[in-house]
């Protein structure tokens, strides 16, 4: 198509095929700079006024060529035929001949009576206004449609696949340009919590377990700091118990004589030192605050608190259950907002030289991460590395498995391309899908490393201004 001058984005384009009349599907292929579109569409060409007028010879082969094409036409042709000679022996012969095309005339008649429900193509079968407006579908060789229209592998290992089922798959391509990227190494690891960010309840004492006014916490709730997730009855044994008594019994009785010691003093304020008043008084108070000790001993509960706002992971308690104090973690409380990931590092020059990383779940979910440092200590050889996630998505789960691509020092060329351009072959190779023609694509092997949870790096396989599939990739590579 050559541009029409003094229009901007007008095209002029002039083929032979434009003077037959009819459907004709066209494909239109638009290229600017880096981008790259397919336009599909049906251009109508009408007949010309004159072919309609006269109905010349162009018109009646195609009319000729429809009946031969038309299995339902040319039986009726045929039976029309019959039906005129039939007739005219019937008028021109006498005797059996005669009643033999009478009764063949009746048999014609009654099959074309009954042929009403025959159709052929290019009749309208439409019922009422349900199918007004619906253009007749031209009939189409079985090959143009089946086989060669249908995507499939070639003998050299490369993909046909027609224009109509790349729109159906999806299929989206750019244009491989190179850049520099930063050196990554891959590592494993997991989300743990932030330690400012979850905690234990433990119990002091031991005792039996009670629940408080909302009842025990489940897995999953969600609770605010300070409120409490449950009640410790203290257990004290039956000795323990009848010593206690004990002790409040012989307290209550010394009360009893100081608080009558302090009423005689009293009476005889004046002829006694104050000295003895206020000793008794002091006494008195003694005794008072010792009671008050020791009766909670067999009734006060004790409270369990929540240390921070967050989801309760984890319930290790009962009803009615004796617990040990100290011992024993009764909840884990994790904030959902503040949680790391962990990971370790067997080479000590990959540890002091990461950058920044991003994190990759089993799902797919990528996970941006800030590094915070690593530990001096070795844990089985390799040493561990701490990574804070910044704004967590919902759905993380303390523990739970992640990759993670590091990046360190240094840069690395090649061609940048989303991580799902990269797939596997039938023998395990990455590669990736060259848009090598309008309808063709090659498999490209290639050698990759990640930058980060979405997008890898080309090191060799790929030539700069290559056409690569981005979107589609593993469908095209489904194709046999």
């Amino acid at each position: 198509a050559s541009p029409v001058s003094g229009e901007e984005g007008v095209y002029r384009l002039e083929p032979s095929w434009l003077s037959k009349p009819g459907s004709h599907d066209v494909t239109v292929s638009i290229t600017a700079a880096d981008a790259a579109d397919l336009l599909i569409g049906t251009l109508e060409v009408p007949a010309s006024a004159a072919e309609t007028q006269t109905g010349g010879a162009l018109g009646v082969s195609a009319v000729l060529g429809q009946v031969r094409n038309d299995s339902g036409l040319m039986l009726g042709a045929v039976m029309v035929f019959l039906l005129g000679v039939l007739t005219t022996v019937a008028l021109t012969q006498r005797g059996r001949t005669r009643t033999l095309a009478g009764a063949a005339l009746v048999g014609i008649g009654l099959l074309l009576a009954s042929g009403g429900a025959f159709a052929h193509g290019g009749e309208d079968h439409s019922h009422g206004d349900e199918d007004k407006g619906k253009a007749p579908t031209a009939a189409v060789p079985m090959g143009a449609t089946g086989a060669l229209e249908s995507p499939r592998r070639l003998p050299d290992g490369s993909l046909y696949v027609p224009k109509p089922s790349q729109r159906l798959l999806s299929v989206r391509t750019v244009v491989a340009k190179p850049r520099e990227a930063a050196q990554t190494v891959r590592l494993i690891g997991q989300v743990i919590a932030d330690p400012n960010g979850g905690g234990h309840v433990q119990a002091t004492q031991s005792g039996r377990i009670e629940p408080g006014d909302t009842g025990l916490p489940y897995v999953g709730q969600w609770v605010e700091a300070g409120q409490i997730l449950a009640h410790i009855a203290p257990a004290v044994t039956f000795v323990d118990r009848s010593g206690i008594q004990q002790q409040i019994a012989v307290v209550e009785q010394e009360l009893v004589i100081a608080e009558s010691r302090l009423q005689r003093l009293r009476k005889l304020e004046g002829s006694v030192p104050q000295r003895d008043i206020e000793e008794a008084e002091a006494n008195l108070n003694g005794l008072r605050k010792r009671r008050a000790a020791l009766s909670p001993a067999l009734t006060t509960k004790e409270a369990l608190r929540a240390p921070i706002s967050g989801v309760v992971t984890a319930n290790n308690i009962k009803a009615g259950q004796v617990v040990e104090g100290r011992d024993q973690v009764l909840f884990e409380i994790v904030d959902p907002a503040r949680l790391m990931v962990e990971a370790v590092a067997f080479d000590p020059r990959v540890a002091n030289s990461v950058r920044g990383a991003t994190a990759t779940t089993a799902d797919g979910v990528t996970l941006t991460l800030g590094h915070l440092g690593h530990s001096l200590a070795l844990r089985q050889q390799a040493i561990p590395l701490l990574f804070r996630i910044d704004n967590p998505p919902q759905g993380l789960s303390v523990g739970q498995p992640v990759r993670i691509v590091a990046q360190i020092q240094g840069k690395a060329s090649g061609i940048v391309l989303p991580r799902q351009s990269v797939v596997r072959n039938a023998s395990g190779q990455p590669i990736v899908w060259q848009h090598d023609t309008p309808q063709r694509f090659v498999a490209r092997p290639v050698r990759t490393q990640p930058v980060d949870g979405d997008t890898v790096l080309v090191l060799a396989g790929v030539e700069p201004e290559a056409r690569i599939v981005t979107d589609g990739a593993g469908l095209l590579n489904q194709v046999r």
